[in-house]
């Protein structure tokens, strides 16, 4: 069974309370009384709700208008009808224009009363038939971005899983630098709504060296001066790549920053300082520590102590001074707990982190 509306009836006059009760009553409507406006705001205070509040002008304590603007506070979709004597019109125009729906002239006649009664209740139903589908939508919205953040986050979780099996020694590299760059960009106040982008810009730094041949990536040895000329060009592959996807475009430009120097002497642009975008700026730093403390063909794995030290010296050179001194301000610990977690993970890390950052 439909709940039927609910009406508060404010007037200090008995009688004329009584007969509006009565009239209400008729047209089937649920209907309490409240003796002057503190009263009637105190119904709201306690979390009472009316959706017709029929609201006498000339009151004690508190008058109609008055009463007419605090109701206003507790929200839009209530709908007032003021009652008014004839030598107050004025007070009624005034009503009005503070947001009253209609209003009643006393004495009144009892159909007159139920015509502007049914219009307020017509009011009231579009009002919450309007509220309940944006609602809905709101979910329907909330459930598709969900679907759509699995979507992608499986999409983008294949490219990263399988430029790290390309590059088999890495291992994992691209998960573990993601969570370096959310525990730095946090430590420096990031805001939450930058986090995701850094994230997402972390993963897919490398998605650029798809477009390296593979006896250039794969090479064990030292590569020539020509070859690291190739390799130089995959930050602008993987720029490229991602400015073809809307949502990635910001990332892009993390992806295409990520090997650029503080000093300028970086690739592929050598631009340097605040140039910069501060995710790339984040990035790098916990780019080298991962690259430091990871056994590679070429190079042996140092202790997350010994790299904290050398990338500190190089701040001002290879890195942001401001960044570096949120970085050393994180304990050796955090790091290798975080490098252990990633190692322990599944698969289904990048879809729970982006989740996690929608949620933020």
């Amino acid at each position: 069974m439909e709940d039927k509306e609910k009406i508060l009836i404010v007037d200090d006059e008995e009688i004329l309370t009584d007969l509006l009760t009565e009239i209400i009553a008729e047209m089937g409507y649920q209907c309490e009384i409240a003796r002057n406006g503190i009263e009637c705001l105190e119904k709201f205070e306690r979390g009472q709700y009316f959706d017709i509040v029929l609201l006498d002008i000339q009151m004690p304590m508190l008058n109609g208008i008055e009463t007419l603007t605090k109701l206003k506070t507790f929200g839009l979709d209530i709908t007032i009808i003021m009652v008014t004597a004839s030598r107050d019109f004025e007070d009624a125009k005034v009503a009005l224009k503070e947001g009253a729906y209609d209003y009643i002239v006393k004495p009144f006649k009892n159909i007159e009363v139920m015509t502007v009664i049914k219009r307020a209740v017509e009011r009231s139903r579009l009002i919450k038939e309007v509220k309940d589908y944006q609602e809905n939508l709101e979910k329907k919205v909330l459930k598709q971005t969900n679907q759509l953040v699995s979507l992608y986050a499986d999409t983008l979780e294949a490219m990263v899983l399988a430029l790290d099996l390309r590059e088999c020694e890495t291992g994992y590299h691209s998960y573990r630098v993601t969570k370096y760059a959310l525990i730095l960009a946090k430590k420096m106040g990031v805001a939450d709504s930058d986090l995701a982008v850094i994230a997402k810009g972390a993963l897919l730094h490398d998605i650029g060296k798809i477009g390296i041949p593979d006896n250039i990536l794969l090479k064990p040895e030292k590569l020539t001066e020509q070859e690291m000329e190739i390799m130089r060009r995959h930050p602008y592959y993987g720029y490229k790549l991602l400015k073809k996807i809307k949502f990635l475009e910001q990332e892009a430009e993390i992806v295409v920053s990520h090997h650029e120097n503080y000093d300028g002497t970086g690739y592929p642009e050598k631009i340097s300082g605040k140039e910069i975008p501060l995710g790339a700026r984040i990035f790098s730093i916990v780019d080298t520590l991962d690259a430091m403390t990871t056994s590679r063909s070429y190079s042996q794995a140092i202790s997350f102590e010994e790299a904290i030290e050398l990338i500190n010296q190089a701040s001002a050179r290879q890195f942001d001074p401001e960044v570096i001194k949120a970085f050393i301000k994180i304990p050796k610990e955090k790091w290798i707990k975080a490098r252990n977690s990633i190692e322990k993970a599944d698969f289904d890390y990048l879809k729970n982190l982006l989740y996690s950052l929608n949620e933020s």
